[in-house]
């Protein structure tokens, strides 16, 4: 509600089409994936020419020097290989991984961290006022971006389960898989050890 109890009118996010989502430049723009969704990548890109490469960002390491990748970073250089530059759109729109799903919200990890990118030309044109709005009244976010609040309720509640069993099991987050012994997948970890 308003001032005066009146509701606030807010504007519904419709993408443009305006490829910014799917240009990076800059490692902390490219998409974090799960190792699931890093794997279907793989395989869509498999005789195709595009090239994909990943690494390592939310890790856990147990006493024994084992590790468990949580999320990668999509390491992505310049367009997205599944971006069809003629049409504006994505070529595995309807399987594109979780992060890709909640864009123009970006959920910053590991402090969890709610932003909306200033790339994406719909939020550039609504302006300060918006985000100015959307930080008095959190609540409003999925108002304003329904489906892509609900792609980041689903990755928010992931990490956070997974991480509990993790740490549940005496894990604990280090920065890297340099110094592990044996590396896994999480969903392979679970399913092997869960």
């Amino acid at each position: 509600m308003g001032r005066g109890g009146r509701a606030l009118m807010v504007k519904v996010f419709k993408c443009l089409f305006c490829e910014s989502c799917c240009l990076f430049e800059r490692e902390s723009e490219m998409p974090t994936v799960f190792p699931w969704e890093k794997r279907l990548l793989e395989e869509y890109s498999e005789g195709n020419a595009a090239r994909l490469a990943f690494k390592p960002i939310l890790v856990y390491r147990d006493g024994e020097g084992n590790c468990v990748i949580v999320l990668y970073r999509w390491l992505i250089n310049g367009y997205c290989p599944f971006y069809d530059r003629g049409t504006g759109k994505c070529k595995i729109h309807d399987s594109k991984p979780l992060a890709c799903r909640m864009y123009p919200l970006i959920l910053e990890l590991p402090s969890g961290r709610l932003l909306a990118s200033q790339k994406c030309e719909w939020v550039r044109r609504q302006g300060s006022r918006l985000l100015h709005m959307l930080s008095k009244h959190p609540e409003l976010i999925p108002r304003v971006f329904p489906s892509e609040f609900k792609a980041v309720r689903e990755v928010f509640t992931e990490i956070n389960n997974i991480s509990r069993f993790l740490e549940e099991r005496g894990m604990q987050r280090v920065d890297s898989v340099d110094s592990c012994n044996k590396v896994f997948d999480v969903d392979d970890y679970m399913a092997r050890f869960g």
